[in-house]
């Protein structure tokens, strides 16, 4: 691939095509239509409750009642007032605070038949050029995984803390059938019932048997044991043994409850740096040296803070109070960050790409689309990785775009290499540069010319 700087534009390296993963997309599957038949029937009574009770007062009324769908009349277009609304049923914190085209953007994908439907999903995926994707549950439609009315990021409402790992066997299991349509094409993200450390593993070593290929571990939060609690330690045996990866979604954690004017900026100076937290707990407790064949991966991230904080780690740990550390890490703990953490950087823009590269952490870095999030590419997915990569060495762009992404996961690299030759974007396609599209831009992070949040 190193070649093809040197070749002409019509030359066969040009003409190779990429082996494209995503490392951050969605599914929100109908819990009444979908999810119910995987529910334990000693169980039904609750989960109708449940369900009731989220159409009663959730965004599922909304949809139904106050606006059309795409091509039916011009009531596609919400107004101001029902923009808002949507936005807070949707989970979008202060959503008076955010940009009316964002709000729409997010309406419109939140009903993309790929959230539910599985041939709309490929059909999709062939269109963006996507050989396969890692799947997280929250689709922003209103769906939520059973007896949870917070679903990706957080955990439960207290009226259903007893049946979380119900609510998360019926999650998973409906989960491990999408994935078994087209097993090569999908990295299924299992829940785990994080208030039970037993259970957690008990759901990991189904998961893996079921073809699951990672685990959604909620960003440290004070209504469960830190994860450096030896509570967790036969979780992340069983990761280990199992190979599944563990996965923090961006926007987890502790959220202070911001009101007022400026919270919705308040709340995205934050988010990202919640779900990190993680990162140090994790090193400097020694779980990656105890476990070196664990896999830590920051989905929906930025990765200029990568390098301070590895930093940051290192000068703590030879320091003079950095012993009792140095205790228990034989190397500095930049090097486990480089050996086991890795950042899903959805809708990576070009400066990032370059900014890896600089700093020495690219093989740590994984590209994403975060379909079909508002904030993510779709559907100018294809324009997005011509934008990013246009000028970067295929080299390096083949590790972001997949290589990385196929070894994390454990993925079927010649099958997904055969699905590539069919649908992946030719070198020649993405070393061709594009401006972002015009009427687009609010919201598409990857088009980002600099370092900063927008939204």
């Amino acid at each position: 691939m190193s070649r093809v700087r040197d070749e002409a534009p019509g030359g066969r390296a040009a003409e190779e095509r990429y082996t494209v993963v995503s490392t951050d997309s969605h599914v929100g599957p109908s819990v009444k239509n979908q999810l119910r038949e995987y529910c334990d029937s000693k169980y039904l009574e609750d989960f109708d409750r449940f369900v009731e009770e989220m159409e009663g007062h959730g965004l599922l009324s909304f949809r139904s009642s106050e606006a059309a769908k795409p091509g039916e009349d011009e009531s596609w277009s919400l107004g101001r007032s029902q923009a808002e609304q949507f936005g807070k049923r949707a989970g979008i914190r202060n959503a008076d605070q955010v940009g009316h085209r964002f709000l729409q953007r997010s309406y419109e994908h939140s009903l993309m038949p790929g959230l539910q439907d599985h041939s709309a999903r490929l059909a999709d995926m062939d269109t963006s050029g996507v050989a396969a994707d890692v799947i997280y549950h929250g689709g922003l439609n209103g769906q939520s995984i059973p007896f949870s009315t917070t679903g990706l990021i957080s955990w439960g409402d207290s009226t259903y803390n007893h049946l979380e790992p119900v609510g998360v066997r019926v999650y998973n299991r409906w989960l491990a059938d999408f994935v078994s349509m087209a097993p090569a094409r999908h990295a299924g993200i299992a829940h785990i019932p994080i208030s039970d450390p037993e259970a957690c593993v008990r759901e990991v070593e189904w998961a893996a048997g079921a073809g699951l290929k990672g685990i959604n571990l909620p960003a440290p939060r004070g209504d469960f044991p830190m994860l450096n609690d030896p509570v967790w330690e036969p979780l992340w045996a069983a990761c280990a043994e199992t190979g599944l990866s563990l996965n923090t979604h961006g926007g987890g954690g502790e959220h202070y409850p911001y009101q007022g004017q400026g919270a919705q900026a308040m709340y995205m100076m934050e988010t990202a740096w919640r779900t990190r937290r993680g990162v140090w707990v994790m090193v400097l407790s020694g779980i990656f040296d105890r476990h070196p064949a664990l896999k830590l991966v920051l989905t929906e991230q930025w990765m200029d803070w990568a390098p301070g904080v590895m930093a940051d780690m290192d000068g703590l740990y030879n320091g003079s109070a950095g012993s009792a550390v140095r205790a228990a890490l034989p190397r500095p703990p930049s090097e486990y960050f480089k050996q086991n953490c890795y950042i899903g950087a959805s809708f990576m823009a070009n400066w990032e790409a370059k900014f890896a590269i600089e700093h020495g952490f690219a093989g740590n870095v994984m590209w994403g689309d975060d379909y079909p999030h508002a904030e993510g590419t779709w559907p100018h997915t294809r324009e997005a990785m011509r934008f990013t990569f246009c000028d970067i060495d295929p080299e390096y762009t083949r590790r972001n775009i997949g290589d990385t992404a196929i070894d994390v996961y454990g993925l079927d690299r010649a099958e997904l290499d055969r699905i590539a030759a069919r649908i992946g974007p030719m070198v020649a396609e993405l070393t061709t540069p594009t401006p972002p599209p015009d009427d687009e831009v609010l919201g598409l992070y990857a088009f980002r010319t600099g370092p900063g949040i927008f939204i």
